[in-house]
């Protein structure tokens, strides 16, 4: 099977030069689409994402920054390398360019060895990090599968990927933890393919052979993406949802900020939806009872009470009564 060309779409108000590079571009084996302005490349997008996008600073209306930011502000385009065509001394729109989340800048008149160097280095990035995307997406897809063991936890993946972006968002978190909280949101949990279906739905109280298993499921989980680069900042989020502020957790024991502001949130966030749902070893509660449980633990020391505060407040923009 023959590989699609790579698309770029080229963006410039100038007719000559888009025609040049759409000229330079073909010649190296690129299938090029062209827009005058940054909203007729907006309207391109939608009806095909191409795998680079080429755009002059200055045109009428929308400038290439603003079309930069914009492109990289939509999560369907994140991935898709933005240059921008800039003159040799304009710092400014360099700056500019930088803070809206540009990859490469190319001096205007543009080289046309330096070109076909530095968009194929891009467009090689962008394959990798397309990789990296489905290898998260089959891992997420199998942690899915696994909480479809348990009739009880059904939606549990999803909603604590929910639950943490809201509250990594309430508390001032960069975008990369965020994607990092969703995944978690999946990943938390995938040690327990290790554990046994007469533990993971036994009806009762588990005995302390039992309960020692079920602690070994974050270490495990984090042990199975550890391979994996791009998972990297997700792993401590895995591997310690279960500690608590006092210590008294696991795996590890740690205690206070030892513990990764990620983790506390996603213990919280698991911790309310696990006492708010069924288990087949208890009724649901409801929300507010499960508030006061959350309340009292953090009291206790279990819980960051910023976080917690936090979550609660989330609940209630998000409609929970």
């Amino acid at each position: 099977m023959i590989s699609p060309r790579p698309v770029i779409l080229v963006v410039d108000d100038e007719p000559d030069v888009r025609e040049m590079l759409q000229e330079a571009l073909a010649e190296l084996g690129y299938a090029v689409v062209t827009a005058r302005a940054a909203r007729p490349a907006l309207d391109a997008m939608e009806r095909a994402a191409p795998d680079l996008v080429i755009t002059d600073v200055h045109m009428g209306g929308m400038t290439g920054i603003e079309l930069c930011a914009h492109i990289k502000g939509d999560a369907r385009f994140q991935l898709v390398p933005v240059v921008i065509l800039t003159a040799v001394a304009d710092l400014d729109a360099r700056v500019a360019g930088l803070a809206a989340g540009a990859d490469d800048f190319f001096a205007k008149p543009v080289d046309l060895i330096e070109l076909r160097t530095r968009v194929a280095a891009l467009l090689r990035v962008k394959a990798l990090l397309g990789e990296l995307e489905k290898a998260e997406h089959l891992i997420t897809t199998l942690c899915l599968t696994i909480e479809a063991r348990d009739p009880y936890t059904g939606g549990h993946c999803e909603r604590l990927g929910r639950y943490a972006v809201a509250l990594g968002k309430a508390l001032g978190l960069d975008a990369g933890t965020l994607k990092s909280l969703w995944l978690a949101g999946y990943l938390h949990d995938l040690g327990k393919i290790a554990v046994p279906d007469t533990i993971l739905l036994k009806p009762g109280p588990l005995d302390a052979r039992e309960y020692e298993q079920i602690k070994l499921h974050p270490g495990a989980g984090a042990d199975l993406v550890s391979g994996l680069r791009s998972l990297q900042p997700v792993i401590p989020f895995i591997r310690y949802h279960h500690e608590r502020l006092d210590g008294s957790g696991y795996p590890d024991g740690l205690r206070g900020d030892a513990i990764p502001l990620g983790a506390r949130i996603m213990a919280v966030v698991d911790v309310y939806d696990a006492l708010h749902t069924a288990r087949p070893y208890k009724r649901p509660l409801s929300h507010q009872e499960s508030l006061d449980i959350l309340r009292r633990e953090t009291e206790a020391g279990f819980w960051d009470p910023r976080v917690v505060a936090t979550f609660v407040d989330v609940l209630r923009e998000l409609g929970h009564r």
